[in-house]
């Protein structure tokens, strides 16, 4: 009997069994179709009538709204809430869940409540790939209303999204059979296109465990980023050679935070918490507060921060921050050669941002207006400051043939004191590859028009041109050389060099950066995980992660 055909009779047999026997109650809405009704797809299907269930076999599905299970088997009772699916070959039950899916060896599903259990489960959300003992797997809804998810991790999901929780599992970013890292947790939380949570992992290279994860770690997919997994090294002239560490947590549904504890030879321990409180969609409330070293006070202090704001999330929303600080440490890089390491008190300084909109006519390019007003207090002088500016980015081509990019900012500033500044800089260039070589060039390029009475904002006008040419020296190795040079001081102000091993999923880098004009060469060894090109799993680097930033963004 063909599958069409075997469809028609399952149909009218549910009609006459659903209509004919009060054991079996007919659904709500028979008479139509509403996404809720369950369809039984198979090659053939034994019904039991003393068991009251119904067996298909070759090639079954069912059906149900957004949710298809395959199996070579599937047993369906005769109230249709119980399903239970097994498969002869490796992994050959499927679940796919509107554009999802899981695969493993057996399942069982609860149809009216819209929760299910697959053993021997692997699946994907996004670039994490993740596989074990079982999964339970069920709607938003039907997770929030079991415990399983939280408000606050659900934020900004749908109600019948999947969410996907797993036991004994490992996950990884690589597409090898036999992955080159993977972190193996006990619990494992998926909620695809929003986030990944494990729960205190050990991470392993290749089939050697690396170190263990105190904290549950957090993958956020929608904006493709992740915290470092391992502590960081760095070496710096403020704080000598030492280890960072930086973790994140949350408690409730509202409360989450990082946690950063650094050791160095010259200061000792330092550390920072941040601590962030959900109050309304996409706005916080947070409460920053580090003990710190600051080479212009020359000693370790508490510098607290607090205030509100809202990230827009890139849904066409306006981003903005009030924040007060007390003793901030800034540190923050003004021109060739020359960066500003100080104190800083806001009280307070708001931000705004638009979004992000496209140019008419033009895919690539965007623009966005800002503002921002602040009261500021240095070296025991208070100030005021307002600025209006636009930016612009974007780009054109493919790098196949040649891909120029630009991107450029303007910004009038005004003081209390009568000062008034205008700031525009921008960069231009472009890149291209030939053979597997890799070429970038770029001119940047600061006009600097009037006075600021304060020191942290005191930006120069600087006009420099990078030329960088990257290469492959074998199958798995490669060589980057970049020049930097400074055309209002005639001079070649920056050489950086890198080797870098490649693999599928991770790329090991051993880098040095030579700053010929002022006093801030890097030497750095890191393994970042490409899927997340900006979380390094090691780090040998001043500028290592978390609040030892070598150079903040300009003011």
């Amino acid at each position: 009997m063909d599958k069409a055909l075997m469809r028609w009779v399952l149909t009218a047999l549910a009609f006459l069994l659903f209509s004919g026997n009060p054991g079996w109650p007919a659904p709500a809405g028979a008479a139509e179709e509403t996404g809720r009704e369950v369809i039984l797809e198979a090659d053939s299907v034994v019904y039991d009538q003393q068991a009251g269930t119904a067996r298909a076999s070759g090639n079954a599905h069912v059906r149900r709204g957004l949710l298809v299970l395959t199996a070579d088997s599937i047993l369906l009772d005769e109230e249709m809430t119980r399903v239970r699916a097994v498969s002869e070959s490796e992994r050959g039950v499927r679940v796919r869940y509107g554009d999802r899916i899981l695969e493993g060896n057996d399942l069982e599903y609860r149809l009216d409540e819209e929760v299910g259990i697959l053993r021997k489960a692997r699946g994907e959300a996004d670039a994490v790939r993740f596989e074990g003992d079982s999964v339970e797997f069920a709607s938003v809804a039907a997770a929030r209303a079991r415990g399983w998810l939280k408000k606050k991790q659900s934020q900004g999901a749908a109600s019948d999204d999947l969410f996907v929780l797993g036991s004994g599992m490992s996950l990884t970013t690589c597409r090898e059979e036999e992955p080159a890292y993977r972190l193996m947790t006990r619990r494992l939380l998926i909620l695809p296109g929003r986030r990944v949570i494990a729960v205190k992992p050990k991470i392993y290279i290749e089939d050697h465990l690396l170190a263990a994860y105190p904290f549950d770690y957090r993958i956020d997919l929608a904006k493709g980023r992740a915290k470092p997994l391992v502590p960081s090294l760095f070496h710096d002239s403020d704080r000598g050679t030492g280890a960072a560490f930086r973790y994140g947590f949350e408690w409730g549904d509202s409360l989450a935070g990082d946690l950063d504890l650094a050791l160095s030879t010259n200061q000792g321990l330092e550390g920072a918490t941040r601590l962030t409180v959900g109050l309304f969609e996409n706005g916080e409330a947070f409460l920053e507060s580090s003990y710190q070293y600051n080479a212009d006070e020359g000693e370790k202090r508490w510098r607290p921060s607090w205030g509100l704001r809202s990230a827009g999330d890139g849904e066409g929303r306006f981003s903005w921050s009030l924040r007060w600080s007390e003793r901030e440490s800034v540190n923050y890089s003004q021109g060739v050669g020359r960066t500003y390491k100080g104190v800083l008190w806001r009280d307070p300084e708001l931000s705004v941002s638009s979004p992000w909109w496209p140019v008419a006519g033009n895919g690539k390019s965007q623009f966005r207006f800002f503002g921002n007003w602040g009261r500021y207090e240095e070296s025991g002088e208070r100030f005021e400051r307002e600025g209006l500016g636009v930016e612009v980015k974007g780009s054109s081509g493919t790098r196949e043939t040649v891909e120029p990019f630009w991107n450029g900012r303007l910004t009038r500033y005004g003081y209390d004191t009568a000062d008034a500044r205008t700031v525009v800089e921008g960069s231009l260039g472009f890149r291209w590859i030939r053979r597997d070589v890799f070429f970038e060039t770029r001119y940047d390029r600061r006009w600097i028009d009037g006075l600021t009475p304060m020191r942290w904002d005191d930006l120069d006008e600087i006009e420099q041109l990078f030329q960088t040419v990257d290469w492959p020296i074998s199958h798995r190795w490669r060589m980057a050389v970049r020049a930097g040079y400074d055309l209002l001081g005639d001079r070649v102000h920056e050489m950086a060099y890198r080797l870098a091993y490649e693999r599928e999923c991770y790329r090991l880098e051993l880098f040095f950066v030579d700053d010929r004009v002022g006093d801030d060469d890097q030497i750095g060894l890191r393994l970042r995980i490409k899927a997340f090109s900006d979380t390094p799993l090691l780090s040998l680097d001043p500028g290592a992660e978390g609040f030892f930033s070598s150079g903040e963004e300009n003011p």
